[in-house]
C-alpha cells in the first residue's frame, strides 16, 4: 500500500503546542485572579458609596425640580406648559387654570332668564303659530337693559329668523353670541349653543365649506377646554363635530387625559377636602394607561392640585435628575413615567416614595462602563497585561498550528500534482510503446497502417513535450524567471490561429468552437504566451464540458480594454472554489468526483501569463450550467 501524506497536524503535534501555551496562560490567569481578587471587595464597597451619593443627589434634584412647580402653583401662577393644570376644588365647584381641561366633574351654574320671560313668544309660535308675532315679541327683547335676556332674546330670534329662511340676518344677528360664554340657555353656554344651531343650519343648507370652517371652530373651542362642561355634554357636541369634520376618533388629547385625571380626584378625594392631614402632599393617579403625579396643597374648605402627566413630569422633573445622575455616571429609572421597570441588579439603588417624600420610586443604576472614582488604574492595567499575553501567545499558536497545516496542504497538493503528472505522462508513454512494439513485431506490415503507426506516435510525442514544457514553463514562471518578449499585436491575431488550431484537434471527438471578434484591438503581448494561456482555457472547456460539446470564443473591445471570453457549458464551478482553482496544484471538488484528468497548473499558468500582460482574469460559472472565463487586457495606448 502506497504511503499518504497526513492532511492534518497530528494528535501529538496538537498536544505539544497545547501544552506550550494552556500552562504558561493559566499560570498567567490564575496570578491575575488573585490580585484582582485583593481588589474586588473594596471596589465593590467604592461602588456601593459612589451609587448611594449619587441617589442622594437624584433625590436633591428631584424634589428641588417639584418643589419649584409646587410653589408657583401656591403663588397662582396662571402659565404652564401643556401637560400640566392647577385646579381647585371649593365646595361642589371645580376651577381650573389654565382652561385646560376638556370636560369637568360638575357644570356650573350659568345665569339664565326667567321661566316666564319668553311665554308671549312660546304661545305665538306653538299656539298661535304666528312667525311674524313671535319676530316682533323677540325683537323687543333683545333691547333689553338685562344682558341676559338680551343674550337669549337673540338665541330664539336667530333660531326662528332661520327657520323662516332668513338665513344672512339670523347668522348677522348670532355673531355677538359666539362670545357669550357665560350666559346659559337650557344649562348650556349660549357661545357653544349659537355654534352648535350654525352648524345644524348649515348642514341642512347643504354648504359645506362653511359647514367645515363652522364645525373646525365648534371642534378647536371644544377640545381646548374653553367651556366649562361635563363630560356627557362634551362628548355630545364633539361626536357631532367630528361627524361633520369626517374625523375618526383618535387618541385623547392632552386636556381630554386631564379632564379625566380631574374626574378621578374629584370621585376620590372631594370628601377629604377641608381636611388638610388627610390628603397626601405628592401621589401619583392611574386613569387607564395614564399616570398623573398631583401635587396638593390642601386649605380650610378647598384644595388645591397640580396634576402633571408623564410627558410634563418627564421633562420638567424627571429631566434634571437625568442631568444630574450623568453626572454621577448614573442612569435614573422612574417605572410609574416609561414602561421600564427597574433591573434587578447589584449594582442599583431602589428609593420609594415613603422614604423620599416624592410621588414614585425610582432607581438609581451605575452607567454602562462607569467605574468607581478611585482606586482603578490598577485593574485595566492587569487585565490589559494579561489580555495582551493572551492574545500574543494564541496568536503564535495560531499562526504555527496554520503553517503547519499549509505545509501539510502544500505536501498533499503536491502529492496529487505528481500522481496526476505521472497519469497523464503514462497515456502517450502506453501509446508509444503499442505502437513501437507493433512496428517492431512487424504488426503493421502495409505503408498506411505504419503511416498510422508513425502518426500516433507523434500525437504522443508532442503531448509529452507540451506536458514537460508546460511543468517547466510553470518552474519558471513560479521563481520568476520566464522571460516575456512582449510586442504589439491584434488581439485577433492571437486568438485566432489558437483557435483554428485548437478546433482542427478536437473535431474528430464532436467539439465544435463557435468564435466571435466583435471588434479587435492592438495591445503589448508576448503572443506564444498569450496563446498557451487561451489554449489552456480551451482545454479546460472541453476537458469539462463532457456532455455539451459546443464551445464559445469572443473577443469584445471596451474603451480602455478587451476582452477574451471562454465559455462552455459543462459542469461549472462552485461559488467557494472560484478563487481557489488558481491556486497551483489546486483541482476542483467536482473534477475530482468525476475523475477528470489534471495536474492543477492550468489556470495558475493562465493567471501568471495574464497578470505579467497587467491584465486579468474574471470567472461567472454555475453548477450544472458551464463557465465564462474572461481574460481582461489593456488596450496599447
Amino acid at each position: 500500500m502506497r504511503n499518504r501524506l497526513p492532511t492534518r497536524p497530528s494528535g501529538r503535534l496538537i498536544a505539544l503546542l497545547l501544552a506550550i501555551t494552556v500552562v504558561p496562560l493559566v499560570s498567567l490567569v490564575w496570578l491575575g485572579w488573585k490580585l484582582l481578587e485583593e481588589d474586588r471587595n473594596e471596589i465593590i464597597a467604592r461602588e456601593s458609596r459612589a451609587l448611594t451619593t449619587a441617589a442622594d443627589a437624584v433625590t436633591s434634584a428631584l424634589d428641588r425640580a417639584i418643589a419649584i412647580d409646587d410653589q408657583r402653583a401656591a403663588g397662582g401662577a396662571d402659565k404652564w406648559e401643556p401637560g400640566a393644570v392647577v385646579v381647585t376644588f371649593t365646595g361642589s365647584r371645580l376651577d381650573a387654570v389654565p382652561r385646560r381641561l376638556a370636560y369637568y366633574p360638575v357644570m356650573p351654574k350659568l345665569p339664565e332668564t326667567a321661566a316666564d320671560a319668553f311665554d308671549a313668544v312660546d304661545r305665538a309660535e306653538f299656539q298661535l303659530r304666528e312667525p311674524k308675532t313671535q319676530i316682533d315679541l323677540l325683537e323687543r327683547l333683545v333691547t333689553s337693559a338685562d344682558p341676559v335676556l338680551s343674550a337669549t332674546a337673540k338665541y330664539h330670534l336667530f333660531r326662528v329668523l332661520e327657520s323662516q329662511g332668513q338665513h344672512d340676518r339670523a347668522f348677522r344677528l348670532s355673531e355677538p353670541l359666539l362670545e357669550a360664554d357665560r350666559i346659559g340657555v337650557a344649562t348650556t353656554p349660549i357661545a357653544l349653543a349659537t355654534r352648535f344651531k350654525r352648524c345644524q343650519a348649515l348642514e341642512l343648507r347643504k354648504l359645506v365649506a362653511a359647514l367645515q370652517q363652522e364645525a373646525e371652530a365648534l371642534h378647536r373651542d371644544l377640545t381646548s377646554g374653553r367651556w366649562t362642561l361635563d363630560a356627557s355634554t362634551y362628548e355630545l357636541y364633539l361626536g357631532d363635530a367630528r361627524r361633520w369634520l369626517k374625523l375618526d376618533p383618535k387618541e385623547p388629547t392632552v386636556e381630554e387625559r386631564l379632564a379625566g385625571a380631574a374626574a378621578v380626584l374629584w370621585r376620590d378625594r372631594s370628601p377629604q377636602i377641608g381636611r388638610t392631614a388627610s390628603l397626601p402632599q405628592r401621589q401619583t393617579v392611574s386613569v387607564g394607561s395614564d399616570v398623573f403625579t398631583v401635587l396638593w396643597q390642601p386649605r380650610p374648605g378647598s384644595a388645591r392640585a397640580l396634576i402633571a402627566t408623564a410627558d410634563y413630569a418627564r421633562t420638567h422633573w424627571l429631566a434634571r435628575a437625568v442631568e444630574a445622575g450623568r453626572g454621577a455616571h448614573v442612569e435614573v429609572t422612574v417605572p410609574a413615567l416609561s414602561s421600564t421597570s427597574i433591573p434587578p441588579d447589584a449594582r442599583t439603588e431602589i428609593r420609594t416614595a415613603d422614604a423620599t417624600n416624592l410621588p414614585w420610586d425610582f432607581a438609581v443604576t451605575r452607567a454602562p462602563g462607569a467605574v468607581a472614582t478611585d482606586g482603578r488604574s490598577r485593574r485595566p492595567f492587569l487585565l490589559g497585561g494579561l489580555a495582551i499575553l493572551m492574545v500574543m501567545a494564541l496568536t503564535a499558536s495560531y499562526f504555527i498550528a496554520r503553517a503547519v497545516h499549509r505545509e501539510i496542504a502544500v505536501a498533499r497538493m503536491q502529492s496529487d500534482f505528481v500522481a496526476a503528472v505521472s497519469h497523464e505522462f503514462r497515456t502517450p508513454l502506453t501509446t508509444l510503446r503499442q505502437f513501437t512494439d507493433m512496428l517492431r513485431e512487424g504488426g503493421a506490415t502495409d505503408e498506411e497502417r505504419r503511416q498510422l503507426c508513425y502518426d500516433a506516435q507523434s500525437r504522443a510525442t508532442t503531448r509529452l513535450t507540451n506536458l514537460v514544457e508546460s511543468v517547466l514553463d510553470f518552474g519558471r514562471m513560479e521563481a520568476g524567471k520566464r522571460p516575456y518578449r512582449f510586442e504589439s499585436v491584434s488581439c485577433s491575431e492571437v486568438v485566432e490561429p489558437v483557435v483554428s488550431d485548437f478546433q482542427r484537434e478536437i473535431q474528430t471527438a464532436g467539439y465544435r468552437i463557435e468564435y466571435h471578434a466583435d471588434e479587435s484591438a492592438d495591445i503589448d503581448a508576448d503572443p506564444e504566451a498569450l496563446g498557451r494561456a487561451l489554449r489552456n482555457l480551451l482545454e479546460n472547456a472541453v476537458k469539462y464540458s463532457p456532455d455539451q460539446r459546443t464551445v464559445e470564443v469572443a473577443v469584445t473591445r471596451q474603451p480602455s480594454s478587451v476582452s477574451i471570453a471562454v465559455t462552455d457549458r459543462g459542469i461549472g464551478v462552485h461559488a467557494s472554489e472560484k478563487k481557489a482553482i488558481f491556486d497551483q496544484f489546486h483541482r476542483g471538488t467536482e473534477a475530482r468526483t468525476r475523475g477528470i484528468a489534471g495536474t492543477g497548473i492550468g489556470l495558475a499558468m493562465v493567471d501568471h501569463i495574464v497578470r505579467a500582460h497587467r491584465g486579468s482574469v474574471q470567472v461567472e460559472s454555475e453548477p450544472g450550467k458551464g463557465s465564462t472565463f474572461t481574460i481582461v487586457l489593456p488596450v496599447r495606448a
